[in-house]
């Protein structure tokens, strides 16, 4: 009996170990996390590189920069308070993948996360989504850094569009925000839209009511930034076999 509760114990403190090991793995990219003040509701964005050109870019939903107007600066803030600002008009998207990035200034600020290949993005894979999910009682988004929800992946077609579903219960504001793999290796894709069930007014139903996210995978991203130039490194992790990694 003492053998089995000792062994249930070293198990227990195994997997807790594994998982603050994941946390601080995520940790490390909340500092280079990006809230964006719009004319509209704020979004998140965040940087990625450097491709092979050296350039780096700055990624975050087309529908976030969408509502500013061409005079309208949109404002980009990091958790430690590094603020700078740039027009919509530098931006490069596609409305119907809802993505949109500009030439990064420098690449110090980059999430440096590969981006993972079709083949490895399998249904209940396990991510996690960063972001700045606003408050729209309070007008508010999150001070001091990003915040983070998990959820496994439950839909993958890499068609077009908002082709990743997971059950991650995202809220907006996390729009534009890094959608990282299990290990915190890869980069999964680009969340875009927060699903609900039902429709209400009243913002703890609301709340209760989300089931989950939509995101644009990052092969997806990955084609659509290389035909702008920008051709980013990809996971050269082994690929998952009959859905398991």
């Amino acid at each position: 009996m003492k053998t089995n509760t000792l062994v249930s114990l070293l198990l227990l403190g195994t997997f807790v170990a594994g998982v603050s090991r994941v946390h601080a793995s995520l940790n490390r990219f909340d500092e280079n996390i990006l809230t964006v003040i719009t004319a509209a509701d704020p979004g998140t964005a965040f940087v990625a590189g450097p491709a092979e050109n050296g350039r780096c870019v700055l990624l975050t939903a087309y529908h976030v920069v969408k509502e500013n107007a061409d005079n309208e600066p949109l404002q980009f803030i990091s958790p430690k308070g590094f603020k700078f600002t740039l027009f919509k008009s530098v931006f490069k998207y596609d409305e119907s993948l809802d993505i949109a990035f500009a030439p990064a200034p420098t690449c110090r600020n980059s999430v440096r996360l590969p981006f993972a290949r079709a083949s490895a993005i399998t249904v209940s894979t396990k991510v996690y989504i960063k972001g700045y999910p606003f408050d729209q009682d309070s007008g508010q988004t999150p001070r001091g850094g990003p915040l983070t929800v998990d959820g496994r992946i439950t839909q993958y077609n890499d068609t077009h569009g908002y082709d990743l579903n997971y059950d991650a219960p995202t809220r907006p504001g996390y729009s534009g925000g890094p959608v990282i793999n299990a290990d915190a290796s890869e980069l999964m894709a680009v969340h875009g839209f927060s699903d609900t069930v039902g429709d209400t007014t009243d913002y703890e139903q609301r709340e209760q009511l989300r089931v989950g996210g939509r995101g644009v995978s990052a092969p997806l991203v990955y084609r659509f930034l290389k035909e702008y130039g920008y051709q980013m490194p990809r996971s050269s992790k082994a690929v998952c076999l009959v859905g398991v990694c």
